[in-house]
């Protein structure tokens, strides 16, 4: 086993969720989990526009200081967007969560249907 895989099976959270006996998630538990999944999707698709944001810096400055100023100013803000989502993704309650699919899909893996964002136009409302 790897470092790598040996740091994601072995932390405080992975051990509660071990000494649990398989359960099924009450509503609340469902609920609290989609808000999850919610959250890190919004997360996931906000890192499209990191690089464009990057850019556009660039092209609205006039002095070569200023340009450099401002892609200095865009990278730490992309910087800090992809640590927080690393964070987020990495979290206890997510892998968690990841973790109940997983577990759930291998169960019954029957019927899953692909989601679209066209089907739930609210999906980046994250109090929806």
């Amino acid at each position: 086993m790897s470092a790598t895989q040996q740091k994601k099976t072995s932390g405080p959270g992975t051990q509660a969720m071990r000494a649990k006996p398989e359960e099924e998630w009450d509503e609340e538990q469902l609920q609290q989990a989609l808000k999850q999944l919610k959250l890190l999707h919004i997360k996931c698709r906000e890192l499209r526009g990191t690089i464009p944001r990057m850019l556009e810096s660039i092209t609205t400055k006039q002095t070569p200081d200023e340009v450099f100023q401002g892609l200095l100013k865009s990278v730490q803000a992309a910087r800090s967007e992809i640590k927080d989502f690393g964070d987020l993704y990495n979290s206890d309650a997510s892998q968690r969560v990841l973790s109940q699919a997983k577990k759930s899909r291998e169960a019954n893996p029957r019927d899953i249907k692909p989601w679209r964002a066209k089907d739930d136009p609210h999906w980046f409302d994250l109090d929806t």
